[in-house]
């Protein structure tokens, strides 16, 4: 770890690099220079000699048969030592990355907060505690934990009981100011509300914003339970259970929200067959400001507390020194673990924003967190020109990165202090995370570290293959087509071909 001299120096000269950056202008906005590119741009090269360019045959003819053309994908191989490339196609041009874009974010993310990293939660009184009961309303100011889950909000509660609060006579207040983010840019990718992949970022962010619905079929219907348990929200089950096998499973269920000001009320209608047994599915349906209030009044209520107030945000609520605080158990090295291992998107979009709150001590805008980012990569020396960042998660179809690229930022994370820690956050081929089902009876698995990413259209790899000589290679391939989805064996062959070749 750096001393603290030399995190100070290295934070002065951080923020003198995104002051100058603000000033001058000189990062776009997402999309300015890139946002119209369509898979595959810029502008079509002229033809290349595939041999010449070293892009490996097999790998061509398993594409030419997905029906990927030469103009719709991006690879690129080269040893960590610094020798010549192994296979190269594209490899400049810029392609959509999908969660690939993952690498960047939580590499940056350590790079700029460090591996021992852990978010912080404050709780605030705003009345008196009158022995063991709170006269007035309980603060809670978000600190972007983006990993803030039930076993952690029992943990807090337990806290606060044994810091001697009980009851509650007033409300639940979450400070949200820690961020500050335009409503209109948080749009879903694809309209689906209720995907948990799509939940948006937020400073108080609890449990993901996601709860499983349990479907229990039994002689009396069918029971629906949510896990973990949130207060004060109503179930209305209008799923019709059907006799016979699991022919209606919980996809066949639709989950509404339809909640008003006063209470939360979600809607499940639909088919559910007897045979399908006990099973379930998550859904994120509630805002919030609603998911925080049950989340939080259900851990409440099982410790033996009491409050019957109703919860509301405030921004800037709370005020004065804290009351206590939560710190999350979890390191920010446990954390890109999750991220990577598992392609979390909303704890992706956490991370980003985290470096903008902690580097600016402003409230964290998209903007400020991709000015802070680019800033630290020009302090790195890896300049991109042909890089869009939008959210950092790859959920985008605005984001932007060439095989080049990400290579390169490959390279300069093996020989950073996070080398082993970046390379083990990453899926291991055929063994888990996304890349477990992949490549599990070839001789590279296990000897591959590799984040996938999957949008519609576009499907990408990159990471890392311990190659059979023994030399370490830092890999990307990027598909950008309407036949992208087909691509998955081309991609394990330019895996198998690092691997044997290299």
């Amino acid at each position: 770890m750096l001393s603290g001299i030399k995190a100070a120096r290295r934070l002065r000269d951080f923020v003198a690099v995104v002051v100058l950056a603000l000033v001058a202008g000189l990062f776009p906005p997402p999309g300015a220079a890139g946002e119209s590119l369509a898979p595959g741009s810029p502008a079509k090269r002229p033809a290349v000699d595939e041999q010449a360019a070293g892009a490996p045959s097999s790998v061509i003819a398993m594409l030419r048969q997905a029906g990927v053309g030469l103009d719709d994908f991006g690879l690129l191989a080269v040893p960590l030592d610094g020798g010549p490339p192994l296979a190269r196609w594209n490899e400049d041009r810029a392609f959509n990355p999908a969660s690939t874009m993952k690498l960047l974010t939580t590499y940056a993310a350590l790079g700029i907060l460090g591996q021992d990293y852990r978010w912080r939660t404050g709780v605030y009184l705003t009345g008196l505690l009158d022995g063991d009961r709170l006269d007035g309303d309980l603060v809670l100011r978000g600190g972007g934990d983006p990993k803030l889950v039930i076993e952690d909000m029992l943990a807090l509660v337990a806290k606060m009981r044994a810091a001697g609060l009980r009851r509650i006579d007033g409300n639940l207040v979450i400070d949200d100011s820690l961020y500050d983010l335009d409503p209109d840019r948080l749009a879903p990718i694809d309209g689906e509300l209720t995907r948990p992949y799509n939940v948006t970022p937020y400073p108080a962010l609890m449990n993901f914003k996601s709860t499983r619905f349990v479907f229990t079929p039994g002689r009396k219907g069918l029971a629906i339970e949510l896990d973990p348990p949130l207060a004060d929200v109503k179930i209305v089950n209008k799923v019709k259970l059907v006799p016979g096998r699991c022919r209606h499973g919980p996809d066949s269920v639709l989950i509404l929200d339809r909640s008003d000001e006063r209470r939360a009320l979600v809607e499940l209608t639909g088919r559910y067959s007897a045979g399908c047994g006990r099973r379930g599915t998550f859904a994120a349906v509630l805002s919030h400001r609603q998911y925080i209030h049950g989340f939080f009044k259900a851990a409440w209520l099982e410790s033996g507390g009491e409050w019957d107030g109703m919860t509301r945000v405030e921004t800037g609520a709370a005020r004065g020194k804290p009351w206590l605080v939560w710190e999350s158990p979890r390191t920010l090295a446990e954390v890109a673990v999750d991220v990577n291992k598992t392609s979390n998107n909303v704890m992706t979009r956490q991370l980003l924003l985290q470096v903008a709150a902690d580097v600016m001590k402003l409230p964290a805008t998209i903007d400020r967190a991709r000015l802070a980012v680019l800033g630290w990569l020009e302090q790195r020396g890896l300049d991109f020109p042909e890089l869009v960042l939008d959210n950092g998660s790859g959920l985008s179809r605005r984001e932007r990165m060439s095989a080049a690229a990400q290579v390169r930022l490959l390279r300069d994370a093996a020989n950073s202090p996070y080398a082993d820690l970046f390379r083990a956050s990453l899926p291991i081929v055929g063994v888990d995370g996304t890349m477990r089902h992949r490549l599990r009876d070839h001789p590279v698995r296990g000897n591959g570290w590799i984040k996938t990413g999957s949008l519609e259209n576009v499907r990408a790899i990159a990471g890392y293959v311990d190659a059979a000589s023994g030399s370490r290679y830092a890999v990307s391939m990027l598909v950008n087509s309407p036949h992208a989805g087909a691509s998955r064996d081309a991609q394990d062959e330019f895996l198998r071909y690092v691997y044997i070749k290299g």
